[in-house]
This record gives C-alpha cells, structure tokens and sequence, in this order.
C-alpha cells in the first residue's frame, strides 16, 4: 500500500480544519477558517448542521449496540452524537492528521474516551483494510471520489452495513445552490465532485461484493443511501 495521498486526499488533508470551523460556526474553540470559507458559511448557513441531524434521526433506530466506523469523521462531531443515540463503540477516520489531532484531543477531554477511536489514513488507498466494525457512515464525504477512488473505497470497508449521505445527480436541479458549488470548488481547487444516478451506485456496490437492495431518500436538501433494512425492527445485527 502506497503512502502517497489521492488527490481528494491531498485536497482536504489541507483543507478540512478550516472547511470544519467555517461548517460548525456554532463551534468557537476551533481555529479561525480561512477568509473565504468564512465568506462561504453566510450562504450554507446551517445547512451542514441540518444534515447532520437529518442523518443521526435516520440512522438512530440502528445504532444500539453497534461498532460504527465513521469516514471522514473530521473533529468527532457525528461520532459524538452517534454514542449519545446508542452506539457502543464509534471508531472515527479521516484523512487529515491536523484535524484527529483535533478529534482525539477533544476525546481524551470528554467522558466517552474509551468507546471512541481516531485514526488518520486515506480511505481510497488500494488495498486499505479499514476497521472491522458492524455499520460505516459518511456525511459528505464519497462524493469527492471517482469511480476508481469508490471502488477502492467500497473495497477497504469491512462492514456488512452502510449509511452514506449519497452525491445523487438530482443536486443539479437546485441550479442556484450547485452554480455556488462550483465556484467554491473552484477557488479552493478542489479536484473535483461526482455526482452519480442511483442505478449506477447501486451497480457498484453490489460490483464491491455488497448484498440485499440498495435504498435511497431524500430529506430536505439532502440524498442518502444505506443497505439497512428500510424497517428498522427488521435488522439484526
């Protein structure tokens, strides 16, 4: 396995502290974002906050008992509120040292250090071997991986269970909000975000050796997507 960094890698090992801060403004111990992502937050609002808790009220009903691994976990804010909803343990990755540094500070300061874990790696790498936990979540964060970078991505998980928030080709049609997008994509030189149809998805992680029906929803701005059991008094662990 390389130690080399993909580009979506290398793009928010730089950026993902002041990407953080700017996101979860409510949020003042963390360090100043840069100027134009302090200029981004007067158009995103709570947008951010709004998904996260979107998520955390979808994936809640699963959560008791579980390993969950966290992808992209920035600075332990979802795995935060995922041991609150339940979880017995969340295991948190991202690919930015700053930032778990951040995250693990923060654990060690709170009451729940022994059911948390953050480690730093770039989960795109071939032949990565992830944590072997019993679901994975990922709040914005495959929709910076190509199809190569996904299937990489799909194959390191060692998980039987996902709950993604999903990049689905359907964000186009709010014209205002994805032009915005791009021109921040652009200033940050960001490599690039993909966007997919459900059917394509669906074909790759099946393609990645996943099983059972592949499920999509949209709440509020947000598309997700999950292998979960659509009732949840249907799972079993």
């Amino acid at each position: 396995m390389s130690d080399k960094k993909s580009e979506s890698g290398k793009y928010w090992d730089e950026h993902v502290v002041s990407w953080e801060a700017s996101t979860y403004y409510a949020d003042k111990s963390m360090p100043k974002p840069t100027l134009w992502d302090s200029f981004s937050t007067y158009f995103r609002g709570s947008q951010l906050y709004d998904r996260m808790n979107i998520a955390l009220e979808m994936v809640k009903p699963y959560l008791n008992g579980l390993t969950v691994l966290d992808v992209g976990c920035a600075s332990g804010r979802f795995a935060d509120q995922m041991l609150a909803a339940g979880a017995a343990r969340v295991i948190g990755v991202d690919v930015s040292d700053d930032i778990i540094r951040i995250a693990n500070d923060r654990r060690l300061a709170g009451p729940n250090k022994e059911r948390l874990e953050f480690f730093s790696a770039d989960v795109v790498q071939p032949g990565l071997k992830l944590p072997k936990v019993d679901i994975v979540t990922a709040l914005g964060v495959i929709e910076y991986f190509d199809e190569k970078d996904m299937m990489n991505f799909l194959g390191n998980l060692q998980t039987p269970w996902l709950f993604l928030d999903f990049p689905d080709v359907a964000r186009t049609t709010n014209w205002l909000q994805w032009w915005m997008r791009q021109v921040y994509i652009r200033v940050n030189k960001c490599p690039g975000v993909y966007l997919y149809e459900r059917p394509q998805f669906t074909d790759m992680v099946h393609k990645a050796g996943y099983k059972g029906d592949i499920w999509y929803e949209r709440r509020s701005l947000f598309h997700f997507a999950s292998n979960l059991p659509r009732n949840p008094s249907q799972f079993k662990k």
